[in-house]
């Protein structure tokens, strides 16, 4: 069974770009391991992501993030099983730096208006 979970979180203020590196190196890795894909936003000072795949490795992931020391506030959009699979299939972890905060805009719940939403940011931010 699939499962999908997407978050909005403050990045600490002392995160450096090689952490930040790091992070998605290592994301990547467990992702490509473990048939997860998604994709990561970050404006400097907040990150927001949505990921999907198998279920235990959702969990596996959601706990690894919740548990990052790099970030703080985790604000939940979404936990739970997709309506449809493959928002972003192609992407083991997409990482895309935005310009600006994009709150408003990842505010819907509804799974379908928040993947629009993810997407749409995707489409104008700087691929990584």
């Amino acid at each position: 069974m699939s499962e999908c979970y997407a978050y909005i979180s403050r990045a600490l203020p002392d995160l450096d770009p090689v952490a930040l590196s790091k992070i998605i190196v290592h994301s990547r890795g467990f992702n490509d391991t473990h048939g997860v894909t998604g994709v990561l936003l970050y404006d400097g000072t907040t990150f927001y992501q949505y990921i999907e795949g198998p279920a235990r490795a959702i969990a596996d992931a959601r706990a690894r993030i919740e548990a990052s020391r790099h970030h703080c506030a985790i604000q939940v959009l979404l936990d739970g099983t997709p309506r449809q699979l493959g928002a972003f299939s192609s992407w083991g972890l997409g990482y895309l730096m935005l310009d600006e905060p994009a709150h408003a805009l990842l505010m819907p719940t509804d799974h379908e208006q928040l993947i629009g939403a993810f997407h749409r940011l995707a489409a104008k931010a700087d691929v990584m």
